[in-house]
């Protein structure tokens, strides 16, 4: 027997549709006027809920860029049939990344727009971080080497981010303009290296 009061499912659910307000809000602002020129309060007017409620879903205005900001990224979808059977495993993983990418420009959207405000703050940067780091695990734990495998995710998240840098915000034109099989050619490669190399040596 159900012993939820009658009107308890209709609470919930209307706390996630004004979660869901103020992430699109947020969305909307942050594009508009930047992440510095966009206020608390103007997200929660914009939301039309109280500033308070904000702070008790997300904390604060940097929790707040990342949860409406971090790509959607159903990782066992996107990387999946990479195994330690997988040969080249670097470069599948280098093609699924930007054809991800390609494929969902407002997820890439939400990507650059994350990566050019963690460079100039540092807890957006720590949180960014730990995004891509889950996300390289979740992609990559099931073939990565079991020795220095703090370093070995660092390392290819550094790579990745490098990629996206280059591709989508300081538009080098051998690498934005490169085909996407051209790129996981050359840049697979190295996630290899960080995946499999006995640093050790």
């Amino acid at each position: 027997m159900d012993s939820r009061a009658p009107g308890r499912p209709k609470v919930v659910a209307d706390s996630a549709d004004k979660r869901d307000t103020i992430l699109r809000s947020a969305r909307e602002l942050f594009s508009d006027r930047g992440f510095d020129r966009t206020t608390m309060r103007a997200i929660a007017a914009r939301a039309g809920v109280d500033p308070a409620l904000i702070h008790h879903y997300f904390g604060n205005k940097n929790a707040l860029l990342v949860a409406a900001l971090q790509p959607e990224v159903d990782a066992k979808t996107v990387f999946s049939g990479i195994t330690p059977e997988t040969d080249a495993p670097g470069e599948i993983f280098v093609r699924r990344v930007l054809e991800f990418w390609e494929t969902n420009p407002q997820q890439r959207a939400r990507a650059i727009a994350l990566l050019r405000v963690a460079v100039t703050h540092d807890e957006i940067a720590m949180r960014v971080r730990d995004f891509f780091l889950g996300l390289v695990q979740r992609a990559l734990g099931g073939v990565v080497r079991r020795d220095h495998q703090d370093e070995r995710y660092a390392l290819v998240v550094s790579q990745t981010a490098g990629l996206a840098i280059s591709k989508y915000i300081l538009l080098l034109p051998d690498v934005a303009n490169a085909p996407i099989d051209i790129l996981a050619q050359r840049v697979g490669p190295n996630i290899d290296n960080y995946l499999f190399r006995d640093f050790d040596e």
